[in-house]
């Protein structure tokens, strides 16, 4: 389950779409699943459209000497979902990890800390991999203890009642991770990123964030699959694909960006010196698969 493509707002749209673009866009709803978002949206579409190099859009980046992976790194950072923001290093939340977000957030009234990032990263980890940080010198103490859940539910935005300190242990987690080269921030780079933002809670916890970091290595990735959800097109992209033409190709999305004045990703694209006139040229040199 992913985008809804019985939406009555799809009906019109698909049947004049390309069987490119309706694979697309069932691609761009597992895009948003993955993303933890409530909606598929427009960068959504965008993001799956220029990650494939075989697209039309993708070629008139290229064309117009510009780069798609750091297009796509914009369009990312203006995705609705759960991810952090920051500078190189924009990357989603792995299932695992939402799950701890939400459980630091159950075990604190208050804001958010590093020690409730740690505990709820803690317990959303293996048993394997819990036994080789017990041996690396991390010691479950007071901080890592299952604590009974104080609220009843996270607040609407996940890092509002957050302490300035977990925040930049979550901005250092998406910063390991990239690094790393993983698609997405685990709980294990919770895990470290907490001990690193708070001196104190290391020494408590028996073992420095880089320590624990160092034992981590090749072993951050959270491979779990989100939980299956039926997401519904979110209005802004039912318009959009209602305004194309039949059998619009991906250049032609892009192009569909501009006709809104403060649009974020037509911006975005302008930064990259992608110009309305050269993707409407691409539409027509270009054809997707």
């Amino acid at each position: 389950m992913t985008l809804d493509l019985d939406h009555a707002d799809l009906a019109a749209p698909l049947g004049r779409a390309s069987p490119y673009l309706r694979a697309s866009l069932e691609r761009a709803g597992e895009r948003a699943l993955e993303l933890f978002a409530d909606a598929v949206e427009v960068p959504h579409l965008l993001l799956v459209l220029l990650d494939d190099e075989d697209s039309a859009l993708h070629a008139a980046i290229t064309h117009a000497f510009a780069d798609p992976p750091s297009l796509a790194e914009e369009v990312l950072a203006l995705s609705p979902g759960i991810l952090v923001v920051a500078s190189g290093a924009t990357l989603p939340f792995s299932p695992r990890a939402v799950e701890a977000l939400h459980g630091a957030h159950r075990r604190r009234e208050g804001e958010v800390t590093p020690a409730d990032l740690l505990a709820a990263a803690w317990e959303a980890l293996s048993e394997d991999l819990r036994g080789d940080l017990r041996r690396a010198g991390l010691e479950p103490g007071a901080d890592l203890s299952p604590r009974p859940p104080r609220g009843t539910a996270s607040p609407a935005h996940l890092f509002r009642a957050t302490s300035p300190a977990a925040r930049r242990a979550l901005v250092g987690a998406a910063r390991a991770s990239k690094a790393a080269g993983d698609p997405t921030i685990g709980p294990a780079s919770i895990a470290a990123a907490a001990l690193e933002a708070d001196a104190e809670l290391a020494c408590r916890a028996g073992v420095s964030g880089r320590r624990l970091r160092a034992a981590l290595v090749g072993r951050t990735v959270d491979g779990t699959a989100p939980p299956p959800r039926n997401l519904p097109p979110a209005a802004e992209l039912c318009r959009l694909l209602a305004e194309l033409p039949a059998g619009a190709s991906s250049a032609l999305v892009a192009a569909a960006l501009y006709k809104t004045a403060d649009s974020e990703l037509a911006a975005a694209f302008r930064r990259q010196e992608v110009t309305l006139d050269s993707l409407r040229r691409a539409a027509e040199a270009f054809a997707d698969p």
